[in-house]
């Protein structure tokens, strides 16, 4: 589809658009207005030229999504599909969440405070438990798919549906779709995965928030998939040691190669990560603790509850 700002008038599943702001392999992601009340709302569309397998598959994927209702999950307005053949669009209105995705904060110029990013993977943790008890995995966590609003600390996880559909994809072309970096090794193998997939996933993104680097880098997609599927992920210490042991044997966890070496659950993973992000606020607030380089660069408030 073409960008909205040259389109006045385009409207899809009766949203009227206004631009389109990222562009990704099945779709564009576009800032459209609810037509009664006038405010933002976020517009995904996903091309359809599969035929009627693929048109079912992404409005049964978007529906499990909808039925989600959890303050960390961005929320599903509605979704369909416009036209036929291959000029079939599927569409899905979500609330619009202000702020921006955690991959600006990936940098190691631009590292947020530790407290406040330990306590951002619990928030995505506590989330991913609840879809997880609803039978959706996500798939394809990392940065750009965590939102965050930094006034009130609180993050949301968005695309829940839409790694479904990269998986078939995947599946026709043999080509792989979505973001190996953050991928488990199961998910590249191909083998069938459970919710414990997306917390090595989410493993991924704590490290890279508190290193500003990935634990697995390498010149070539083969060289790539290799190291993450056979070579052990860095220790967290020997790049933080300032940070607590604990923090970095969880993070180890994360990103164990067998499923079953790695937490099995997000509400649990999310009690360990306050746990840890408890301790380590104590310590900086200690007379003469030194405490992480990057700590007091935004405030951090004590454990946020999502709104």
């Amino acid at each position: 589809m073409a960008d909205a700002s040259e389109m006045p008038g385009v409207t899809v599943g009766g949203y009227p658009l206004v631009r389109t702001f990222a562009h990704g392999a099945l779709g564009e992601l576009h800032l459209a207005t609810d037509p009664d009340s006038g405010a933002p709302v976020a517009v995904k569309t996903v091309r359809l030229h599969h035929g009627e397998l693929t048109r079912d598959r992404f409005l049964r994927e978007s529906q499990a999504a909808g039925r989600l209702r959890h303050p960390g999950i961005v929320r599903t307005r509605g979704a369909g599909i416009e036209g036929h053949g291959d000029s079939a669009v599927g569409w899905i209105a979500m609330e619009w969440v202000p702020g921006s995705d955690l991959a600006r904060y990936a940098a190691a110029s631009r590292l947020l405070p530790e407290p406040l990013v330990i306590e951002l993977m619990a928030q995505a943790a506590d989330a991913l438990a609840h879809a997880h008890t609803q039978g959706v995995v996500h798939r394809d966590i990392k940065p750009a798919n965590l939102l965050f609003s930094p006034g009130r600390a609180v993050l949301k996880i968005a695309d829940f549906g839409c790694a479904h559909l990269s998986d078939a994809e995947r599946s026709r072309s043999g080509v792989l779709a979505g973001t190996p970096v953050y991928m488990a090794p199961e998910q590249l193998a191909g083998a069938p995965v459970d919710g414990r997939c997306d917390l090595y996933a989410l493993g991924v993104v704590l490290f890279e928030l508190l290193t500003g680097r990935l634990p697995f880098e390498a010149a070539s997609m083969g060289d790539l998939l290799l190291a993450i599927t056979t070579q052990p992920a860095p220790s967290l210490t020997a790049l933080r040691p300032d940070l607590p042991t604990e923090l970095s044997t969880l993070v180890a966890r994360l990103l164990a190669k067998r499923p079953d070496d790695r937490p099995s659950d997000g509400a649990a993973l999310a009690r360990e990560l306050r746990h840890v992000g408890t301790a380590l606020r104590a310590a900086l607030v200690s007379p003469g603790a030194s405490g992480p380089t990057s700590a007091g660069t935004m405030a951090v408030p004590p454990t946020a509850t999502p709104s």
